[in-house]
């Protein structure tokens, strides 16, 4: 039995935007694929499947991509296009979806007023005979709207840097590697791990960055609902992947009082790091600023449970705030 379109997840799809198109419009297609990919969307274009195309019944394979393995597809519809078999067998897969679940799972886009069979022509269609490309793309990221992505980082984060204030290209080549080492040891914690890393560096006292981040460790129980030995434990596993923790007392005096506290101290290394000596605590520091500053809070927490750091990037990422 078939999942209808609300039971579905974005892993029951292969591909988020699927491109039928007829051969003579490839030019202007392939420029629209690059850029849907840029954007870190899967694009179902055939020079991109070779190897997966390769031996198949291409007749039924086609048929599953176009009405079961795609989230939307977009028709580029010209003359060339309603005269081609194989064209017209991806027209009919994509319609016999839309049908089935009546919604608007085709998005038409035409380079003239070919007439298509079963597309009415009450469909709202984008006119491409004044939209580029890259301007195209633009449209259906806005029209496909967000997806969830496990384990992704932007291959363009210029949302961090943007967040960072950091302009010279030489400074971003750097940030960039080191944002992309801290991803990478992000995805050997596990997730209850990365959530109290976060609320140390969400709730920082000002005075520590970019050196370092620090909180009271009794705030932090509060925070994160863990015990004061659960929490050292944990920061304990941590010092292999670069980030090291220090724990120190704090005293302050009053008129009948003597107040003690604990604070926590974190700082993040990366091997080989060619700025600050190796700290390179205020690159972490950005990536949480960022994910915290463009997302809900709520977002911004499943952002970090799923790896997705889409948000870093403008072409990837959609701001909420």
């Amino acid at each position: 039995m078939k999942k209808n379109i609300t039971q579905m997840t974005n892993n029951d799809f292969s591909f988020d935007i699927a491109l039928s198109f007829a051969g003579e419009d490839r030019k202007y297609v392939e420029q629209v694929a690059q850029f849907l990919t840029e954007m870190g969307f899967r694009v179902f274009y055939d020079k991109y499947e070779k190897v997966s195309l390769w031996g198949k019944d291409l007749y039924v394979h086609l048929q599953d991509i176009y009405q079961d393995k795609s989230r939307f597809t977009v028709m580029f519809i010209s003359k060339h296009y309603a005269d081609r078999l194989w064209t017209n067998h991806e027209r009919q897969s994509a319609q016999a979806r839309a049908f089935r679940e009546n919604r608007e799972y085709i998005l038409p886009a035409r380079f003239d007023d070919t007439r298509i069979p079963g597309l009415m022509e009450t469909i709202g269609y984008i006119d491409l005979h004044d939209v580029s490309p890259k301007q195209l793309a633009e449209l259906i990221k806005q029209k496909v709207g967000p997806i969830p992505r496990c384990e992704f980082f932007p291959a363009h984060p210029d949302r961090l840097f943007e967040e960072m204030k950091i302009t010279s290209r030489k400074k971003r080549e750097s940030v960039s590697g080191i944002a992309l080492s801290f991803f990478e040891d992000l995805k050997l914690m596990t997730p209850k791990e990365r959530l109290v890393l976060s609320e140390v560096f969400q709730h920082t006292c000002p005075a520590g960055p970019p050196e370092n981040v620090h909180i009271r460790i009794d705030y932090l129980t509060r925070l994160t609902t863990l015990s004061r030995d659960k929490i050292i434990s944990l920061f304990s596993r941590l010092d292999c992947l670069g980030i090291v923790a220090t724990l120190s007392s704090t005293e302050k005096e009053d008129d009948t009082l003597c107040h003690s506290s604990e604070v926590l101290e974190v700082r993040y290394y990366e091997s080989g790091a060619a700025i600050d000596e190796d700290n390179v605590t205020f690159v972490a520091c950005g990536i949480f600023d960022c994910i915290y500053n463009h997302l809900c809070p709520k977002c911004a927490t499943n952002a970090l449970e799923r790896l997705d750091f889409s948000i870093l990037g403008k072409a990837t990422g959609f701001s909420e705030k």
